[in-house]
């Protein structure tokens, strides 16, 4: 008989009924909380469901909600007929900040460098980004969590299971749910200018599955392959893994600069863009310059990739069409994602490709990896988008995010004006800010996650083109509580005698 651990208290845990923030929400920040403070540490077994309603004179239902969050990021586990148990990867999320501040409190920089040199090229652009993300003011593209319908989503997946039979329980289609790629056609159309049937598209576990399906059909070693220079290091690191030859290329006011592009690797085989938002400087390609590059690639019979990335969050102007619904030569493959605007553990993403025939391709080498994404998660997503909450929750998301930005923007001026000038995003989940003090951008970076604070370096998303006074700072997913205190820690990095010198 297996050993049952002992439930622990939970007082250091109040919630506050005069606030308009709902109790299960409390109830989760708490806790979330409580794990990186210390209160709550890898194996303890969390007090029941009925007995914490008990205990804070709330519903089942509320704890159940706050449960159920904590365990969709990884912070709680449960084991059957033992209780509920705070997760092992916490433990090692807070050793891996231990150890950064540790380097950095000894000016060991390069501690790790001489590992990450014997890592193959591929390996050594995502090394850095394996592990359990933070969710911790200014990790980019967190999505609010905290504003998410989960009720909603929960009653869906209730359903879902109650009709359980309706489904096809045994392997589906290696191509995806037939229903949600039927939805996703008309989502398209109507969102982003794309005309395209069921038979197109082939669902993935995220953008970076379809990139490495993208480089392990497309491209061949030592085949030029246009990047975005700083640019998505997981597209980098797919196109890498299959011997691609990384090209750089520079970003301008206008997106990737073409010319350049042209004139330095005309026989590029591929082409990495993020036209609508581009990661992570935020520029936006302009309706000549995408019509310049698909002439481009049908010329060169060139593929063009389109990452839609965060492209449904734009703040300042009307949504942008797709590049791909200009596309009249058949070069575009489209890549969206749920992560963002979901949430990232969902992992489910989609291809556009340009045929049918084309996209039983990429099906065969979906299958061979992974036989089939999961059907019920499939089955719950395309009854969230039918039903129309998917739209109605991004019309909310923008509102929010824009809010959240605003807030964001105002502290920083406020606390940090004579150290950084900031660039309000008008689109996606993060703003850039240059520092002025003449600091090192990766330097301000590293410090700050050594003390909490996620920023980073666009530096750390180049390869040629640097902008040694550059940093990438989310607004999203954090309470106005949780920037205030952030940007104050973050003020102690920037000023010269603060405590990082």
């Amino acid at each position: 008989m297996s050993k049952i651990s002992p439930e622990i208290l939970l007082t250091f845990i109040n919630l506050d009924r005069t606030l308009k923030m709902p109790l299960y929400i409390q109830l989760y920040e708490a806790m979330k909380q409580g794990v990186f403070d210390g209160m709550l540490k890898h194996g303890d077994r969390m007090p029941s469901t009925r007995s914490l309603a008990a205990e804070f004179s709330v519903s089942r239902n509320c704890v159940l909600l706050a449960f159920e969050q904590l365990t969709l990021e990884g912070f709680l586990t449960g084991k059957t007929g033992n209780g509920t148990y705070v997760c092992e990867q916490i433990n090692e999320l807070k050793t891996g900040i231990r150890k950064i501040k540790k380097a950095v409190a000894t000016g060991e920089k390069n501690l790790m460098a001489s590992e990450m040199a014997d890592l193959p090229l591929h390996a050594q652009f995502v090394a850095n980004y394996i592990g359990q993300e933070a969710m911790l003011p200014f990790q980019p593209s967190i999505p609010a969590l905290a504003d998410f319908p989960f009720q909603i989503w929960a009653k869906i997946a209730a359903t879902v299971y109650r009709n359980i039979r309706q489904l096809h329980l045994g392997y589906d289609s290696a191509q995806g749910y037939l229903p949600l790629r039927e939805a996703l056609t008309d989502y398209l159309r109507m969102n982003r200018s794309i005309s395209c049937t069921a038979d197109q598209i082939v669902l993935v576990n995220g953008s970076s599955q379809a990139m490495h399906l993208i480089a392990e059909l497309l491209l061949k070693k030592d085949e030029q392959c246009w990047m975005e220079d700083p640019g998505f290091l997981r597209a980098k690191s797919a196109f890498a893994r299959f011997g691609a030859k990384i090209c750089p290329v520079p970003i301008t006011d206008s997106g990737m600069d073409l010319d350049y592009a042209m004139e330095h690797f005309p026989a590029a085989r591929l082409a990495y863009v993020t036209p609508s938002h581009q990661y992570p400087l935020g520029e936006t390609m302009p309706l000549m310059n995408r019509i310049k590059l698909l002439k481009w690639a049908a010329q060169q019979d060139m593929w063009v990739i389109e990452d839609d990335y965060e492209s449904e969050f734009r703040y300042a102007n009307r949504p942008i069409p797709a590049l791909k619904g200009l596309d009249t030569f058949g070069k575009v493959i489209y890549v969206g994602t749920f992560n963002k605007t979901l949430f990232p553990a969902l992992r489910i993403g989609y291809m556009v490709l340009p045929s049918a025939a084309i996209a039983q391709q990429f099906t065969v080498a979906k299958a061979v990896i992974d036989r089939q994404s999961p059907v019920i998660d499939q089955a719950i997503l395309t009854s969230f988008i039918l039903e129309g909450h998917y739209t109605r929750h991004l019309r909310r998301m923008r509102l929010i995010y824009r809010k959240a930005q605003e807030e964001l923007v105002a502290l920083l001026r406020s606390e940090l004006g004579d150290y950084l000038r900031v660039t309000t995003a008008d689109a996606g989940m993060h703003l850039v800010a240059w520092l002025l003090n003449g600091q090192d951008a990766i330097t301000v970076a590293h410090k700050a996650r050594a003390n909490g604070i996620y920023i980073y370096a666009v530096d750390e998303l180049s390869i040629s083109f640097k902008h040694p006074s550059a940093l990438i700072i989310g607004f999203t997913g954090f309470s106005r509580k949780m920037m205030e205190e952030a940007v104050i820690k973050f003020k102690q990095a920037l000023y010269p005698h603060g405590f990082f010198n």
